[in-house]
C-alpha cells in the first residue's frame, strides 16, 4: 500500500515538472520572435521622408553595367536609342540637340502649292496657272499680303519695303541681304530694262530724289512685283502703272542660294 502511494506521488511530480518546462519554453519562443530584425530591400536608395523630398524619384533603381554602357555609347554617337516622343520634346516640340531626325523630309522637297493659290496669283499676274510654280515664293507672299507698312518694322504686324525684301529672300531663297534699299541696290547686278527681269529679281525706285534709291520690291513676272508700300502695306503692283513707271530706277539680280 505504501509503495502505491509513493509511485503515485512520483508520477504526479513528473507531470508537474513537464508542464512547467513546457510553459518556460513557450515564453522563450515568443521572446525570440519579437527580437528578430526586419529585412530591407536591396539595390534601391530611398530619399528622406519629408514634404520637400518626396518626389517621383524617391526610389531610384541602380543602373546595371550593361545599361550604363549602352547610354555611354549612345552619348558618344550623339543619338538616342529611341526617338523622343512629342510630349518629351517639350511644349514647343523642340528635340534635344543630340537627336537627329532622319528621313522625315528630303531637303529638296518643294512644299505643295494648293491649286487655289495657283489660280489666285495666275489671275493677278495675268498668266497661265501652270506658270505659277515657285511654291515657297507664293506661299510666302500669300502669308504676307495685306500686312501693314511700318518704317523700320520687321514682322507681320508692320514692315517696310527693304525689310520685306530681306525677309522674303531669307525664307524663300536662303540668302541674307543687307537691310536698306540703297545697300541692296549696291550689292546686285544691274538690269537696265524690266523686260530682262526674271522672277525673284529686285526692282528699285527713286521716289524722293532721282539720285537716291528709296524703294524696293521683288519682281514676279509679266511686269508685276510684290512690295511693302507706305499707303497699302504689302501689295502686288505693276511697273506700267503711271506712278511706278515714273519713279522706276531699274532692276537688280542677286544670286539665289549662294
Amino acid at each position: 500500500m505504501l509503495m502505491k502511494k509513493r509511485l503515485l506521488l512520483f508520477t504526479l511530480a513528473c507531470i508537474s515538472a513537464s508542464l512547467l518546462d513546457s510553459c518556460h519554453s513557450s515564453r522563450k519562443t515568443v521572446a525570440h520572435k519579437s527580437s528578430r530584425q526586419p529585412k530591407f530591400i536591396e539595390d534601391v536608395s530611398i530619399a528622406p521622408h519629408n514634404k520637400s523630398s518626396v518626389t517621383a524619384n524617391a526610389i531610384t533603381p541602380r543602373k546595371t553595367p550593361e545599361k550604363t554602357k549602352a547610354i555611354a555609347s549612345a552619348d558618344k554617337k550623339g543619338i538616342y536609342a529611341d526617338p523622343p516622343t512629342t510630349a518629351s520634346a517639350g511644349k514647343n516640340n523642340v528635340y534635344p540637340a543630340s537627336y537627329s531626325i532622319q528621313n522625315e523630309k528630303d531637303d529638296d522637297d518643294e512644299p505643295k502649292l494648293p491649286r487655289s493659290i495657283k489660280k489666285k496669283y495666275a489671275e493677278i499676274l495675268g498668266v497661265r496657272t501652270k506658270e505659277i510654280r515657285n511654291a515657297s515664293l507664293y506661299l510666302f507672299i500669300d502669308k504676307w499680303l495685306g500686312a501693314n507698312y511700318r518704317r523700320g518694322g520687321c514682322d507681320i504686324s508692320g514692315i517696310d519695303c527693304s525689310g520685306f525684301v530681306q525677309k522674303l529672300y531669307a525664307e524663300v531663297y536662303g540668302v541674307d541681304l543687307l537691310r536698306t534699299a540703297i545697300d541692296q541696290f549696291s550689292n546686285c547686278k544691274r538690269i537696265k530694262h524690266s523686260r530682262d527681269a526674271e522672277e525673284g529679281d529686285l526692282v528699285f525706285f527713286h521716289i524722293r530724289s532721282r539720285k537716291r534709291i528709296s524703294h524696293v520690291g521683288v519682281y514676279l513676272g509679266n511686269d508685276y512685283f510684290v512690295h511693302a508700300s507706305t499707303s497699302n502695306g504689302v501689295i502686288i503692283s505693276n511697273l506700267n502703272e503711271e506712278y511706278w513707271h515714273r519713279y522706276f530706277a531699274g532692276c537688280g539680280r542677286i544670286p539665289k542660294g549662294g
